[in-house]
């Protein structure tokens, strides 16, 4: 019994972890613990609270400075992070979506809301600032030359992964990313979508489906293990561990945690 006990108790501790890594705010303008004054560009990959930065090409990545700002949400802010340059590709012809440098990039478990705070560097254009996961496309911000304070939000509804922030063209500055486990215009993200599927002991149902359905499973790291199509209800089951399962109809997307034992 205590052992049983256990193997539920521990995944459940897990799941509550992965619950409050949805929310994070990686404040460059203002968590001078996290984010000081950095005069000096990066030249090789680094994290900081989850955040990764990767470098390459040009000058100027990854240096934070003072530049007072302000925000019509009423964000405002002391420092800036500049990414001194552009990240080599565009994804506005639908093909690139994962940058190779000078960008950054943060694993997500699940859909959430992303909100970036920002300003252009110079007035050159065309330039773009472009959230992805890798494969398409989040949100994009097309510059007009207006070099005020901006800020752009979207929601991303997809399974675990990894979410990019990186810029084609030329440079952006920024200021505030945070992504949020609540998204944006709606409580609960999983209404739209009929198909329901829930884990009872180390079994997973897959139930109410009313058309062509695409199930997905992935490890908390975002590693896939299992994927599938199903026109009918269906279950089956699955090894011990916590899971997240991207389920995807023509209603649309959603992503819902599961706990086998």
């Amino acid at each position: 019994m205590k052992q049983k006990l256990l193997l539920f108790i521990l995944p459940m501790l897990l799941l509550t972890t992965l619950s409050y890594s949805q929310d994070h705010v990686w404040d460059f303008g203002n968590d001078t613990t996290n984010w000081p004054l950095n005069p000096t560009e990066l030249t090789v990959d680094t994290t900081v609270d989850g955040l990764t930065q990767v470098p390459g090409g040009g000058t100027g990545f990854g240096i934070v400075e003072a530049n007072s700002s302000s925000w019509g949400d009423g964000y405002t802010s002391v420092n800036r992070w500049k990414s001194g340059g552009n990240s080599g590709i565009d994804p506005s012809g639908g093909v690139d979506f994962l940058p190779t440098r000078r960008y950054l990039t943060f694993p997500i478990s699940g859909p959430v809301a992303v909100k970036i705070w920002f300003k252009q560097s110079g007035t050159s254009l065309p330039r773009a600032l472009w959230v992805t996961d890798g494969s398409a496309e989040v949100t994009h911000f097309d510059s007009t030359g207006d070099g005020s304070s901006q800020y752009i939000e979207a929601n991303y509804t997809g399974g675990a992964g990894n979410l990019y922030v990186f810029f084609a063209g030329n440079a952006f500055n920024l200021y505030k990313l945070e992504i949020s486990s609540t998204l944006l215009g709606t409580n609960d993200f999983k209404s739209t979508v009929s198909t329901n599927i829930k884990s009872i002991g180390n079994r997973i149902y897959v139930s109410n489906v009313k058309t062509s359905t695409e199930v997905n499973i992935y490890s908390i790291t975002g590693a896939l293990v299992k994927s599938f199509k199903t026109n009918t209800d269906i279950d089956f089951n699955f090894k011990t561990g916590l899971w997240i399962a991207s389920v995807k109809t023509v209603e649309g997307q959603k992503a819902v945690k599961l706990v086998t034992y």
